[in-house]
């Protein structure tokens, strides 16, 4: 079982995610912050040097960073649960924790890097990964993190107790066994090869849980800020407006962070988060509303970025719910719903990129030449009304519910979307405006009709996607979608490893989304990160995608 050094650990954990190409596709396209302490210089030593360079998972961003200060975010950050593994928000949540793996921040998200665990080998069949954990780590309330940790975690979510929905357990379905053959080993042993697998665990929502908290709370952290083993403690949580949290000085990594303090405001208006940027009231925000974006391009002291994002818009559609039950409505939705006209209507907030089922950026993506002649990528309300009338609807269809997030979701996107099933297919709908975070608890009990609302992953290839929300009983498919031909077809591009033939497997699979669709695509989006040109150490400059997550490597040049 050959050891990963780093050149083969990095080149392994990327085998999944077609990040080259995604590096091509990003060029396409009134109080100033309270400070703790003066941040002062922090040079790195040239045993530091040597020891990052040995460790990819001691991450070092260039310069000479400081250390002390007060860095405050804008984004929204309310959620219904505090349980990573049933949907809670790792936005924040995130910097309490520590996956297996994650992405390497200081060379913008291109590498996979060790986190708890120090190296992983792997078997010459690539079907057993041994996770080799580092020795010296503590949770928060000073317990030891060991192996069996990691057993508790993810046997948790590939077999949750009785009354836990476990959106992730489709991830690991090819993992057949977890074993701890001492407390500083985790070995997973996979029923096939996948080369995506490290991809997958660097989740934000993958991280480590200790047993003693899963076991104290029945398995059901939805109401517990569990302790973690971060960069960062958890100091106080006020509903609806901010999350602070502090420096842990017992982090493995005694580099970091940098900063003492991280306060998150919740600013749900993305033209709102780019003002708190623009006026200082926020040192930066992982997405702002356009108009602020361009505004901030303008201006010496702010930096920010056009980034892809593996995350999309959608009009999820229940497929259990009376007209929606029928392939051939669904259909008519695909084609009679302009994506043309949603991109424009969303323009000032966001800049929506028309892809397929698979994004743009992944190697096995449909081009931007071949999409533009195929139908559901440009209108067809003829054919949409005569599936319609086919369908038993040619008198129109029943009025539907759409449910929606406050904000620019349901002030553009959600009415451009009644306006064109209401005027051009005779769909009747009224909109029902909830808080962003309650939108995944009805998609999880199935308690809508119609909702417009995001989704994504970290990972682009379909493989992941496809098992967790289109194969049937799929453990984030909670419309219901029942395909046997996209079943199938997964299966092979599950385990198939020639290229040419995998794109034909993909193709196919595609055609079968397109034909039955499971909901409509809005489309794959940009995000548009904002920061204060201060805010050094995460490499926000030179990502390649967008990513919600840890910023233990922040640090504030001021």
């Amino acid at each position: 079982m050959p050891r990963l050094n780093r050149r083969r650990f990095l080149q392994l954990a990327g085998a999944g995610a077609g990040l080259a190409v995604l590096a091509a596709c990003a060029e396409a396209a009134p109080d100033a912050p309270a400070v703790v302490d003066e941040p002062t210089p922090v040079p790195m030593s040239e045993a530091d040097v040597a020891a990052s360079a040995d460790d990819p998972g001691l991450m070092r961003p260039p310069g000479t960073p400081k250390r002390g200060g007060h860095l405050k975010t804008a984004f929204g950050v309310t959620m219904a649960s505090f349980d990573a593994h049933q949907g809670g928000g790792t936005h924040v949540l995130s910097h309490m924790y520590n996956n297996l793996v994650r992405n390497n921040l200081v060379d913008g998200l291109r590498t996979v890097a060790p986190d708890l665990a120090r190296s992983v080998d792997v078997s010459d069949d690539g079907k057993t990964y041994t996770f080799n954990l580092r020795s010296v780590v503590k949770y928060h309330n000073g317990a030891d993190f060991t192996s069996t940790d990691v057993l508790a975690t993810f046997n948790r979510i590939m077999d949750p107790p009785q009354g836990m929905i476990s959106p992730l357990k489709a991830e690991f379905s090819f993992v057949e066994d977890l074993t701890a053959p001492d407390a500083g080993t985790a070995v997973f042993h996979l029923s096939a090869p996948r080369s995506y697998f490290l991809n997958v665990l660097t989740a934000t929502n993958a991280y480590i849980y200790s047993e003693a908290s899963l076991q104290e709370n029945d398995f059901d952290l939805r109401d517990t800020i569990a302790p973690g083993t971060g960069a960062f403690k958890f100091v106080e949580h006020q509903p609806a407006e901010r999350w602070l949290l502090e420096r842990n000085p017992d982090y493995w990594d005694a580099e970091l962070p940098y900063i003492d303090q991280l306060e998150l405001l919740h600013v749900p208006a993305w033209s709102d988060r780019g003002t708190a940027v623009l006026t200082g009231q926020a040192d930066m925000s992982w997405n702002v509303a356009f108009e602020t974006w361009q505004e901030g391009s303008n201006r010496d002291d702010i930096d920010n970025k056009l980034l892809p994002n593996f995350g999309a818009y959608w009009l999820f559609m229940n497929n259990a719910s009376g007209p929606l039950a029928d392939a051939r409505v669904r259909k008519a939705i695909h084609l009679g719903v302009s994506k043309q006209n949603l991109k424009a209507a969303f323009g000032t907030q966001e800049v929506i990129n028309i892809t397929r089922w698979v994004p743009q950026g992944d190697p096995y993506a449909t081009s931007p030449a071949d999409l533009a002649s195929m139908p559901g990528y440009r209108e067809d309300i003829a054919e949409a009304k005569r599936l319609l009338a086919e369908a038993g609807y040619g008198d129109g269809v029943p009025e539907l519910e759409i449910l929606a997030a406050s904000g620019p979701q349901a002030e553009l996107l959600a009415p451009a979307v009644q306006d064109m099933l209401n005027r051009d297919l005779g769909i009747p709908t009224k909109i029902r405006i909830i808080e962003r975070a309650s939108l995944g608890t009805e998609q999880q009990q199935g308690t809508y009709q119609l909702m417009v609302h995001t989704r994504g992953h970290g990972v682009s290839d379909i493989s992941p996607r496809g098992n967790l929300w289109w194969r049937t009983g799929g453990s984030q498919n909670f419309g219901g979608y029942s395909e046997p031909r996209f079943d199938a077809l997964l299966d092979q591009i599950d385990d198939e490893t020639d290229v040419p033939t995998r794109q034909g497997q993909i193709n196919e699979a595609q055609d079968v989304l397109d034909d039955n669709p499971p909901e409509y695509l809005i489309g794959y989006t940009y995000h548009l990160p904002m920061w204060n040109s201060k805010v050094k150490g995460i490499e926000l400059h030179d990502r390649i995608f967008a990513e919600w997550g840890r910023m233990e490597t922040v640090w504030i040049d001021s």
